[in-house]
């Protein structure tokens, strides 16, 4: 429970066990080894943690004994709520209801498995005092941000720290150029955990000397905070112990308003308003709330619904935000902005769309059309005409289990249509071909590299949809504690397990042959 673990052996003349070797760090940051194991050499110990986490030591000493920490899979270990990819899709953010924020990325100076990239857990930006239900990303210009809402009545703003830009540059240095500009912005160097657990305080870099460039980095304890808590910019992929307490970003505003827990989020794709909505029971409580980014004031308070809304979502040109809701309809507001930046809204439309509670909505990023499922295990097909009105388009064919994920992305020349993945109840994912007012399934991907439980977001990486190359990937997260990517090369995909059982982190290749494929 001190969070060590020692190897005992015996010594030659009285026979007497010592602990020869003692790996690990006296914290107080956890709850300390579950267990270990001996590696199948002797030369490597593997324990495992409170919070399902892995560490790993291997002797590389020569003639005597160095056991140093090495890199091991990483993931939750509850229920993943909610999974973004970054505004330009370098990396995605996972929450979930073990309290924390995580971020996966493919770490380019490594490679394994061939020559493809290795995916890593980079950063765990927020480990909080609540269980996690939504994030989004803010996908406007300007440092990496996201707003994330957990079982208090709190959204809170995050801020990328100046450490996390760095690392950045070592994962992925193709996209050193356009980081650059960001760091000489970012005065923050990392974050400070409370002493409660819940707000994450900064710490700022100070320059001291302008005229000889010095920097001193104020990492000043107080009693506020817990003083281990020191950032670190990563150069390799990092070990659990860093992650936990070296890689927070710090909190840089609340957004106090809604009566509940916060259950969904959204941002707009210019960045400038994001969207919230809490558990409800009655109308007054199920406002959805705007806010203004940068000011960070309640700018509109959206009635239409009388339960919990469920997943909102801005259109491809950010006219229309649409949400839905347990009370099993959907709604389309107008967004109107002025030269001088009001935000004016109008309810456009108001139906019941389906015989149960409508879990996920979905626009298509080519026109004014969405989808919308439910527990009723239909999928809708939605369009708005003239901005007045909605109509719908098309039903699919009922699916087997409850509709609770989706997410619809374009192809190039494909015109209006594009690709809808559908993620069901039972952990099982589809992909639908819908185009011209038709449907067609194009792959139902294996069981086996499906969750087996609940699948609660798909999200497509928007960046290399039109890069030509016929790549596309596709993130999932679920009730089954993990976050996955699906690598499709005209449907020919790669899978990648990010959970709480990260020794089994596959990496297959599955060829779909089906009629709508390429």
């Amino acid at each position: 429970m001190d969070k060590t673990m020692m190897i005992w052996r015996p010594e030659r003349t009285t026979g007497i066990w010592i602990n020869a070797v003692t790996v690990g760090e006296l914290s107080h940051c956890a709850l300390g080894f579950y267990g270990g194991s001996w590696g199948p050499h002797g030369d490597s110990i593997l324990a495992h943690g409170y919070g399902g986490s892995f560490h790993m030591w291997k002797n590389v000493g020569v003639d005597v004994q160095n056991w140093q920490p090495q890199i091991v899979p990483s993931g939750h270990f509850a229920a993943v709520t909610d999974v973004t990819w970054a505004k330009t899709g370098e990396y995605m953010l996972s929450v979930s209801h073990d309290q924390t924020t995580r971020i996966f990325s493919p770490w380019r100076n490594e490679v394994r498995f061939g020559d493809r990239n290795a995916w890593h857990e980079i950063s765990r930006p927020q480990v909080h005092g609540h269980d996690i239900n939504c994030v989004a990303v803010i996908k406007g210009k300007g440092n990496h941000r996201f707003v994330s809402g957990a079982d208090e009545k709190v959204a809170r703003v995050f801020e990328a720290p100046l450490s996390f830009l760095k690392t950045l540059n070592h994962a992925m240095p193709q996209q050193s150029n356009c980081l650059e500009d960001a760091q000489d912005m970012v005065q923050i160097l990392g974050a400070n955990m409370s002493a409660l657990g819940l707000s994450q305080k900064p710490i700022y870099v100070q320059v001291t000397n302008e005229a000889q460039g010095e920097k001193i980095h104020d990492v000043t304890d107080s009693l506020e905070t817990i003083p281990d808590a020191v950032p670190i910019v990563l150069t390799e992929p990092p070990i659990e112990e860093q992650l936990a307490w070296h890689t927070l970003w710090p909190e840089s505003h609340k957004l106090y308003g809604h009566g509940n827990e916060l259950f969904s989020l959204c941002c707009d794709h210019d960045g400038k308003l994001v969207a919230s909505s809490c558990k409800a029971q009655s109308a007054i409580i199920a406002e959805i709330w705007l806010w203004e980014v940068g000011s960070w004031k309640a700018v509109g308070r959206l009635q239409s619904h009388s339960l919990t809304v469920t997943q909102m979502e801005f259109s491809h040109d950010d006219k229309f935000l649409l949400s839905v809701s347990r009370d099993r309809q959907f709604s389309v507001f107008m967004i109107k902005r002025s030269e001088v930046g009001e935000v004016s809204y109008q309810l456009i439309a108001r139906h019941e769309a389906h015989k149960r509670i409508i879990w996920t909505c979905s626009w298509n990023p080519s026109c004014h059309e969405f989808a919308t499922g439910s527990r009723d295990r239909t999928v809708k097909i939605w369009a708005v005409q003239n901005g007045t009105s909605v109509k719908q388009l098309m039903i699919l064919p009922q699916f087997k289990n409850s509709i609770t994920a989706l997410s619809w992305v374009g192809q190039g020349g494909s015109g209006n249509g594009g690709l809808l993945a559908i993620g069901m109840d039972d952990g099982l994912i589809e992909l639908w071909r819908v185009s011209g007012g038709s449907a067609a399934p194009a792959l139902c991907f294996h069981p086996f590299l499906c969750h087996v439980s609940t699948v609660h977001r798909l999200a497509w990486r928007r960046n290399n949809i039109e890069d030509g190359d016929g790549i596309m990937q596709l993130a999932s997260c679920g009730a089954d504690h993990s976050v996955r990517v699906f690598q499709l090369f005209h449907f020919q995909y790669n899978h990648f397990v990010f959970g709480s059982d990260p020794w089994k982190k596959l990496q297959k290749e599955v060829v779909a042959e089906s009629s709508g494929a390429s």
